[in-house]
C-alpha cells in the first residue's frame, strides 16, 4: 500500500528535486500528480497493471454496448421504452417538444413516436409509421434498440473476447475471437471468428461480432477488460510493492525530464531502472499467459478440436 503523496514525495527526492525533509511545493505537486495519472493510464493500457484486469459474461448478440455514466450511443433527444404501456405512462415535457424528441418501443420495429402538442401546454406522443429506413436517425435508434446494454464501471480498455460454451457446466470451453479494427470489419465474411470494438466516450464502448458468432444463441461472450484507476492526491493505492516502486521510478524519470537536475549518466541509469522494472512486471504476465488455455487448433495426432467444431459444439 502507498499513498499518492508518498509516491510523489519519494520520486521528487530521488532526483534531488525536493529535499526529503521539505514539503513538495504546490506547483511541483500538481505537475507530479498529472504526470502520475498519465503514467498509470499508459501502463494500464499496456496491460502492465494486473490488478485492474477483470472480466464479465454477456449475452451473445451482434452489438454489445458497454457504458458507465455516459450513454452517447442513444443519440440526442432519443428515448427508448420496453413497452407501449411504459411509453404511454411517460408524459413528455415542453422542453422535449421543443427539442424534437423521438421515441421507440422494444418490439415495435416499424413505428417511431414523436412528441407533439395537441393543445396549449399539453404534450403527448404521436405514432408515426417508418417509411424512410435510410434516415440516419432511424438507423441510429434501431441499432440502439437491437444492442445488449451493459452497465460496467470504469472500463478503460477491452483486451479480448471469447466465445464460451457449456455455460453453467463444470467444464467450459473458450474460443478467442480475433480483434479487427472497426474500419476493416466489413472486409471479413459472415463466418469469420472476429470482433471489433469502438470507444464512444470515456468508459463507453460498442462491441460487434459476426453472424457466425451471434447466431449461436446458447453461447455467451466473455469480455476481458482493464478497469480505469481513479485517484486523487489523498488516495491510497492498495497494490504490490513492485508496482509501487515502478510508479516511483517512472514518475522520477518524468520529473527529471521536466525539471532537469541530473547529468546524462544519472538520467541513463534512471531510464535503465524504469526499463528493468517494466520488464520485471511484464515477464510474470507472459509466463502466466502460457498456461491459461489450449488453443484448440486442429491436430490429428493430439485429437484437439477445430475452431468450427468448438464453436458449433460438435466433434467429428
Amino acid at each position: 500500500m502507498a499513498s499518492i503523496r508518498e509516491i510523489i514525495k519519494e520520486a521528487t527526492t530521488r532526483i534531488n528535486l525536493v529535499p526529503r525533509k521539505q514539503a513538495v511545493p504546490g506547483d511541483i505537486l500538481e505537475s507530479a500528480y498529472k504526470l502520475l495519472k498519465g503514467i498509470v493510464n499508459k501502463y494500464n493500457y499496456d496491460n502492465l497493471l494486473v490488478w485492474t484486469q477483470n472480466s464479465i459474461l454477456v449475452r451473445n448478440v451482434e452489438y454489445t454496448h458497454i457504458y458507465d455514466e455516459t450513454d452517447t450511443v442513444k443519440g440526442r433527444n432519443n428515448l427508448y421504452f420496453p413497452s407501449v404501456e411504459a411509453l404511454e405512462a411517460y408524459t413528455p415535457s415542453a422542453e422535449e417538444y421543443e427539442k424534437g424528441t423521438w421515441a421507440m418501443v422494444e418490439g415495435v420495429e416499424d413505428t417511431v413516436y414523436i412528441v407533439y402538442s395537441p393543445a396549449l401546454d399539453v404534450y403527448d406522443w404521436r405514432a408515426q409509421t417508418i417509411h424512410d429506413y435510410l434516415n440516419p436517425r432511424i438507423q441510429e435508434m434501431q441499432k440502439y434498440m437491437a444492442m445488449n446494454h451493459i452497465c460496467i464501471r470504469d472500463v478503460a480498455k477491452i483486451n479480448s473476447v471469447y466465445v464460451v460454451t457449456d455455460v453453467g457446466q463444470p467444464y467450459k470451453l473458450y474460443f478467442e475471437l480475433k480483434f479487427i479494427p472497426a474500419n476493416e470489419f466489413d472486409n471479413y465474411t459472415n463466418d469469420a471468428n472476429v470482433f471489433t470494438v469502438t470507444e464512444k466516450s470515456e468508459g463507453e464502448w460498442v462491441m460487434r461480432v459476426k453472424p457466425c458468432v451471434y447466431r449461436l444463441g446458447d453461447r455467451r461472450l466473455k469480455v476481458n477488460y482493464n478497469e480505469a484507476i481513479q485517484f486523487d492526491l489523498d488516495s491510497e493505492l492498495y497494490i504490490p510493492d513492485n508496482y509501487v516502486e515502478l510508479l516511483i521510478v517512472a514518475l522520477a524519470h518524468k520529473l527529471a525530464l521536466q525539471y532537469p537536475r541530473l547529468d546524462d549518466a544519472q538520467m541513463q541509469r534512471l531510464e535503465n531502472e524504469v526499463r528493468v522494472l517494466v520488464d520485471n512486471v511484464r515477464t510474470p504476465k507472459a509466463v502466466n499467459r502460457m498456461v491459461l488455455r489450449d488453443r484448440y487448433d486442429y491436430d490429428y495426432l493430439n485429437s484437439t478440436m477445430t475452431q468450427a467444431e468448438l464453436l458449433a459444439g460438435s466433434w467429428f
